[in-house]
């Protein structure tokens, strides 16, 4: 018994010994506290996801990442791999962050992905260089972490990625199903500004010609099929792409890349504020549409943390160890919410939308001498950039600080909330709602002039 006891202590001094040096303590930076950080990425390089008529290009072409449409590339992969890397220098190795232990710890991180499979693979890739043991820092144990087995990468350890399907997932896929955006998006087309643009002799004239090169009507709403074929063709198979594409030119191309850009804009509700069709803020509307469950769900667990910061309670246990939220999802997702935040025409110069492998870090921190909640945005911009670049100071009511108050996104969060649950707001008939308040408003005004007038012949 003696032998067995003492077989049990010895092999568990080496594990309680790593826990203890891969815990971590608090992280300060002057009298501010790190407490969660969350971050909301774009997918890597990708194949097309569709193309045009006439394009020889077929789907035959592209054989990489299993092949087929919209599929991460290898060069997707290493995107990841090296964001993970950087996530890991700034929130595990203390550069300048020793936030989150070396080993992977699911207390402290959970992975939300779309259900596409160039984000579920991006997010893969992304914690292969957060805790793929790439450093060869030797901190995760065999048997413990992973299996110690021949064929087994030695240090590898597998991440959860967790999803929903699309056809449901309100939060990160923007461009899902929703009769209710797409209704509201009807009644932006009507108004001068968006109908005016459409209409313009120059975007006329390039859809006209758009339409006889590609054999099919091309028009600004699916432009963008055209623009990412065009540019990832190119990349990919340049001396073919001149051969198929001889009516290709780079005016040409900037030409898409413009229109497309204010289409992008005018369907995120940008250059639509103020503007009322019956009787709905049109661009307020599109933004809560497609930002408002994202922006919901990234303060309530900041909200969460600072309710749980200083209770010991059961109900916030598992807020109290979590630490890091990650969101794998799409340029239209980042988008949609620099849209609802006011800094898109700071994210993305000079137009279009956020590169691969673009991530938004919210960082929240807490003043130990106030007890005030702050968060910190930080902005990836493509794959050669670094986590350095603050766009808080950019955001509308944070008054050009690199730490805004907690509230100024309570604000954003209250402002721009759905007015019910997305899969029953979608469907929700606002145009029947629209007419039955008016109706409601005309009647109260008739009986109240009746009123009037019988109390003035009394």
């Amino acid at each position: 018994l003696g032998f067995a006891m003492m077989r049990v202590v010895l092999y568990s001094i080496p594990i309680l010994l790593s826990q203890c040096i891969l815990s971590t303590a608090d992280v300060m930076n002057g009298t501010m506290k790190l407490m969660m950080v969350q971050a909301l990425w774009r997918h890597g390089d990708r194949t097309p996801t569709e193309t045009y008529h006439n394009d020889q290009f077929t789907e035959a072409y592209w054989i990489f990442g299993g092949g087929g449409w919209g599929q991460l590339t290898p060069i997707g992969m290493r995107q990841h791999m090296q964001l993970g890397q950087k996530l890991r220098a700034r929130y595990v190795n203390g550069q300048p962050y020793a936030f989150l232990k070396k080993r992977y710890d699911q207390q402290e991180i959970f992975v939300r992905s779309t259900d596409k499979n160039r984000t579920l693979l991006s997010a893969f890739s992304n914690m292969v260089g957060m805790y793929g043991n790439l450093d060869k820092e030797n901190v995760t144990e065999p048997n413990i972490d992973y299996p110690d087995v021949i064929g087994w990468p030695v240090g590898f350890v597998p991440i959860p990625i967790h999803t929903i399907p699309d056809a449901e997932d309100h939060l990160l896929s923007v461009d899902n199903a929703c009769a209710l955006q797409d209704t509201v998006w009807n009644m932006a087309k009507t108004t001068d500004i968006v109908s005016s643009y459409f209409n313009r002799s120059d975007v006329k004239a390039l859809m006209g010609n758009l339409t006889n090169y590609c054999g099919e009507d091309i028009n600004p709403e699916n432009l963008w099929i055209l623009y990412n074929a065009l540019k990832i063709e190119k990349q990919y198979y340049p001396v073919d792409f001149q051969r198929f594409t001889p009516w290709y030119t780079d005016s040409l191309f900037e030409q898409i890349d413009i229109v497309n850009s204010q289409v992008q804009d005018f369907q995120n509700g940008l250059g639509l504020e103020g503007v009322i069709v019956n009787g709905l803020d049109i661009g307020k509307y599109l933004r809560k549409i497609r930002g408002g469950t994202l922006v919901n769900d990234i303060y309530n667990h900041m909200n969460r943390k600072t309710e749980c910061s200083s209770s010991d309670g059961k109900e916030c246990a598992y807020t109290k160890r979590m630490k890091f939220f990650a969101y794998s999802a799409h340029d239209t997702t980042l988008y949609a919410l620099f849209s609802l935040l006011g800094v898109a025409h700071l994210a993305v110069q000079p137009r279009g939308y956020p590169l691969y492998s673009a991530c938004a870090v919210f960082e929240q921190w807490q003043d130990t001498k106030s007890n005030e909640t702050f968060f910190k945005l930080i902005y990836h911009r493509h794959e050669n950039d670094t986590l350095n670049y603050v766009l808080t100071s950019g955001i509308p009511g944070c008054n050009g600080n690199d730490y805004c108050p907690l509230s100024v996104l309570k604000n954003y969060s209250d402002t721009y909330k759905p007015e019910m649950e997305m899969n029953q707001w979608c469907d929700y008939n606002i145009l029947s709602s629209s007419s039955s308040t008016s109706s409601a408003f005309s009647s109260l005004l008739i009986l109240t002039l009746l009123y009037l007038f019988v109390s003035s012949s009394k």
